[in-house]
C-alpha cells in the first residue's frame, strides 16, 4: 500500500507561460522543502482563488453547482489524490462514497482541488510521486528571486474611490481574481 502525504495550497498566480494559464503551488502539510507548481487554466484559477479570497459571486461557479448537486445526492466526495505526472500532465482521482463502497473518478486535479476546498476534504499525493516531482526548497527561492528581480518595483498608487470603482467594475464584470486583488489593495489603504 502506498503511503499518502497530504496537501495544503501555497498559492495561485499568473504564469509566465501564458496569458490564461496559473501556476498552482502545492505543498506538503509536513514539509516546507517538499512543494511542486501544477498549471492550471484561467477558469479553475479564478474558482480557486474566489473560493480562498471568500469573494461572494453574484452566481454559483462551476464548481459551486458540483457541489450544490452533490449536496441533493446520494454520494460523498471523501479525498482527492494526485495520482500520477506523465509528459508534463498530472492527473487525479476523486474518492467517492455511494452507499458504502468506495469509487474512483478521473478528474483533472484543478477541479479536484476547487471541489475539495470547498467541501473541507483532504488532497493526497503517493509520498513516491511527491519526492520524484517536488521542487528543492533552494531551488524553488532562487526561481522566486529571478521571478520577482523582473517586476516593476515602483508602486502605481491609486486612491480609495478609484479602488472602490475598478473593484465594482471587476465584480460586475465577474472577474473575481482582479476584484480579489483590488479588495486587498483597499484593506491595506
Amino acid at each position: 500500500m502506498k503511503e499518502f502525504v497530504p496537501l495544503r495550497i501555497l498559492s495561485v498566480n499568473p504564469s509566465s507561460v501564458g496569458a490564461s494559464s496559473y501556476i498552482l503551488l502545492l505543498e506538503a502539510d509536513n514539509s516546507q522543502a517538499l512543494r511542486f507548481p501544477i498549471v492550471i487554466g484561467s477558469q479553475e484559477a479564478q474558482s480557486i482563488s474566489v473560493y480562498l479570497e471568500h469573494i461572494q459571486t453574484s452566481r454559483p461557479l462551476t464548481h459551486d453547482l458540483c457541489v450544490n448537486l452533490l449536496s441533493y445526492s446520494n454520494v460523498s466526495l471523501q479525498k482527492v489524490v494526485i495520482t500520477d505526472f506523465k509528459d508534463g500532465i498530472f492527473y487525479a482521482n476523486l474518492e467517492i462514497n455511494k452507499e458504502g463502497e468506495t469509487f474512483q473518478v478521473d478528474a483533472r486535479p484543478s477541479d479536484s482541488i476547487a471541489l475539495a476546498i470547498r467541501l473541507s476534504i483532504p488532497i493526497f499525493i503517493s509520498e513516491k510521486l511527491l519526492t520524484e516531482i517536488c521542487i528543492p526548497e533552494e531551488e524553488f527561492m532562487d526561481e522566486l528571486e529571478d521571478e520577482f528581480d523582473g517586476l516593476d518595483k515602483s508602486p502605481v498608487v491609486r486612491s480609495k474611490a478609484e479602488l472602490e470603482g475598478l473593484l465594482n467594475k471587476a465584480l460586475q464584470e465577474e472577474n473575481y481574481e482582479e476584484a480579489a486583488k483590488l479588495r486587498d489593495e483597499i484593506e491595506k489603504l
